[in-house]
């Protein structure tokens, strides 16, 4: 079955973290969620969603998330036009999602400060072909002590990319943006004018903006299996 290259980057990082993914496309785009997360480094604290231009949402609903409907009914009602449709992310299939050449969504995580990532359907691959980087595989060590390389294909995988992502509750795009300036042009290690940019930088610890472990992603990533989608 062929799988889908897909590419994903942070919209408006400067400069552009990204990551390139092959998955299979009878994976769910809740488990797309967790992919992504794995991908970028980030730590699913917080709220997410797909979404389309025309408004259409994929999320895994909650009464918020009917109340947020209701509010978009009465106002397109109110406007004259048609609701967008809300789905439960568990239940759609990549598949049926990238379904043609170039197709594009987007995925937001932490409402608060809305990480946006754009997804795209670069092309299908067939997934016993593709000569994995060296740098993607992750050795595990079996019962005789010899390493042992995972068995192909795989349900996701996480085949190139640049740039760690941003730290969790670092303040948006500003605040990476800061914090990258910061990390090149260290402050001054006593002037009481850069306390407060030290702090950061002892809050932001070893983390390297050019940092990019593909073993590591795929150490998580290589959880994720192919699965009905929830029924309902």
């Amino acid at each position: 079955m062929p799988h889908l290259q897909l590419r994903a980057w942070l919209l408006h990082s400067e400069p552009e973290v990204w990551r390139r993914l092959v998955v299979d496309p009878r994976l769910t785009l809740g488990q797309l969620h967790t992919v992504l997360q794995h991908a970028i480094g980030w730590t699913d604290f917080h709220m997410h969603q797909f979404h389309e231009k025309d408004g259409t949402r994929y999320v895994i609903p909650t009464p918020m998330d009917r109340d947020f409907e209701l509010l978009d009914i009465m106002e397109a009602e109110a406007r004259g036009k048609p609701a967008p449709k809300v789905y439960d992310e568990r239940k759609v299939l990549l598949g049926d999602v990238f379904h043609r050449a170039s197709r594009t969504i987007a995925y937001e995580y932490d409402f608060g400060d809305s990480w946006i990532h754009a997804i795209k359907l670069e092309k299908r691959v067939d997934p016993e072909s593709i000569e994995f980087p060296p740098e993607t595989v992750v050795a595990r060590a079996t019962t005789k002590g010899k390493a042992a390389l995972p068995a192909n294909p795989r349900a996701a995988v996480c085949i190139a990319g640049e740039r760690s992502g941003p730290p969790e509750d670092c303040g948006g795009l500003y605040g990476f943006q800061r914090i990258i300036e910061l990390k090149a042009k260290p402050p001054h290690p006593t002037a009481r004018k850069d306390a407060d940019d030290r702090e950061i930088l002892e809050w932001l610890g070893d983390w390297d903006p050019e940092r990019l472990d593909l073993a590591e992603i795929n150490e998580g990533i290589g959880r994720v299996r192919v699965k009905k989608a929830h029924g309902g």
